[in-house]
């Protein structure tokens, strides 16, 4: 694997995010998330109060939104399966793909059963304090969570997978974002390298996280196809935020599932 860090095909205006890899797994580190926090304040165009989960679940990416190819999935079906974006069981590394503070509509899409996947969570706050707290909390998770392993394979029955945080060029969006790239190095005969990333949004008191995961240099669903679909994610949510309806708005009724 290329030892030079990926980079994120991707410019707007927020933090810029490094993280250090610590030696030892689970353990608190110096490493993490920097970089001083920005004032929490309301952006132009996302008006302060919270937003409704009608208007949460327009904001979400749709099918629409998605190269070919891609099907709506789900919890269930990712269970059944035994792979798609990874979800530590223990905290904090938990908390970094499983945002829930704020968090009231969501969308699970894959390209094919064996990726790419992408889960997607929109949120609002009763302010942008409370927004800027959340984003802070995803922060401390970050500096405490180097390493983590998930059980992959129906039940469980293809083993353990350990993945690593790595440093990265994380995207600039919103008022202020916080990224987290991991890696999950080949092991077990497997010659495939599987890159998940981590987003977590701020726009005013409303928020967009978003986990993806992918054999890395997967065409069309790797980083550079990542970066892609954050900023559709955010652009969307600013729209729901000012009160326009984001277009498209939906998956569509008949939608491939897998």
């Amino acid at each position: 694997m290329d030892a030079h860090p990926r980079r994120w095909a991707l410019a707007a205006t927020a933090l810029v995010l490094a993280l250090t890899v610590p030696g030892c797994a689970g353990s608190t580190g110096a490493g993490g998330p920097t970089g001083p926090t920005r004032p929490a304040t309301a952006s132009p165009s996302a008006p302060a109060g919270r937003l409704s989960q009608e208007r949460l679940r327009l904001a979400l990416l749709s099918l629409a939104d998605l190269p070919d190819g891609w099907a709506a999935d789900s919890a269930e079906a990712a269970r059944e399966r035994g792979i798609g974006v990874p979800e530590p069981s223990g905290e904090p590394c938990r908390a970094l793909f499983r945002v829930a503070a704020g968090a009231r509509a969501h969308a699970r899409f894959a390209r094919t059963g064996t990726g790419p996947f992408l889960v997607v969570r929109t949120g609002s706050h009763p302010d942008a304090d409370a927004a800027a707290h959340a984003l802070a909390a995803f922060r401390g998770a970050a500096r405490q969570c180097p390493a983590f392993q998930v059980a992959e394979g129906p039940a469980g029955a293809g083993g353990t997978a350990g993945y690593q945080a790595e440093p990265a060029d994380p995207p600039r969006l919103g008022d202020d974002s916080a990224a987290l790239r991991f890696v999950r190095e080949p092991a077990g005969g497997s010659r495939v390298t599987v890159v998940a990333d981590v987003l977590y949004v701020r726009i005013g008191p409303h928020t967009v996280h978003l986990a993806h995961a992918a054999r890395d240099g997967d065409d069309g669903g790797g980083a550079d196809g990542f970066a892609v679909l954050a900023r559709r994610a955010v652009d969307k949510l600013r729209e729901a935020a000012s009160g326009r309806t984001p277009s498209p708005a939906e998956s569509f009724p008949g939608a491939t599932r897998l």
